[in-house]
């Protein structure tokens, strides 16, 4: 087990490369800095809802691409390129696909919880000292002595706030990271099993379209992929309403799982 562990966090190492960096404080420049631009032209009721516009653009949409480059795009070319083959000569072939896919989950949730928590702080805390947006919380029929409360309910999860915004930051964030981890491991799996390298990578991202539009078109926007993970742009639901896709996930996952460990003869990648 230790040996293991060790293997895993010299995996995650051999990823925190400058290039990781860089594509991390891009995508973070990117949101904050298209924000800024943006919030000049409207008129926010609190930083919860600057916090929620620094989310609710571009993030939602491109979320499953993001998640599969963060680790499988270059998973992907190692697997392409038969890396998986010449390593089973050291180790089993399957822990060798463990360790990596362990590897895989650490990296895009730690990705994305950084993300989502540097955003959560430059709103709360740089944003108010800098004072670019426009707050007019009268306009919305707030007051001092309401616009906490209203905080409460206002989007999904938001009901942590009660509990503190440091809780509330720490385990929204922690959501994101999971559920970029949860389609980045499916995608994992996809490039192990399917041989069009693009079609595997590309998976996720069309069917988290197309579950999107399809839950729409049944009235089921409740459930809806981009809207359980950000929940800004329609009225609070129970938490417990997020966890419904995301259960639906975990199953795909541990099938997919559970293929590739029954049929090692039988995929290409590991022959």
């Amino acid at each position: 087990m230790r040996k293991i562990l060790g293997e895993v966090i010299r995996e995650v190492r051999s990823k925190l490369t400058l290039t990781f960096l860089f594509f991390w404080i891009a995508i973070t420049a990117a949101l904050i800095s298209f924000a800024v631009y943006r919030s000049h032209n409207y008129q926010l009721r609190d930083s919860l809802e600057y916090f929620s516009f620094i989310l609710n653009g571009a993030l939602p949409i491109t979320f499953p691409i993001l998640a599969v480059l963060v680790y499988v795009a270059s998973f992907s070319g190692e697997v392409n390129h038969r890396f998986l083959v010449y390593t089973r000569m050291r180790r089993p072939i399957i822990e060798t696909i463990y360790i990596k896919l362990t590897a895989n989950i650490i990296l895009t949730c730690l990705f994305f919880f950084s993300l989502i928590f540097i955003s959560f702080l430059f709103a709360y805390y740089i944003e108010p000292y800098l004072g670019i947006a426009d707050y007019d919380p009268e306009g919305f029929g707030l007051t001092k002595d309401n616009i906490t409360a209203d905080t409460y309910t206002r989007y999904t999860f938001t009901q942590l706030l009660e509990y503190g915004t440091f809780t509330y930051s720490i385990l929204y964030s922690l959501w994101v990271g999971i559920n970029a981890a949860l389609y980045s491991a499916i995608s994992f799996f996809l490039v192990l099993i399917i041989k069009n390298r693009f079609l595997a990578l590309s998976l996720p991202f069309i069917g988290y379209i197309i579950v999107i539009f399809t839950l729409i078109a049944l009235d089921l926007e409740i459930y809806r992929l981009s809207y359980v993970i950000f929940p800004f742009d329609r009225i609070q639901s129970p938490i417990w309403t997020a966890f419904v896709p995301f259960l639906v996930l975990v199953v795909i996952l541990f099938c997919l799982m559970i293929y590739v460990r029954r049929n090692t003869s039988k995929v290409d990648s590991f022959s």
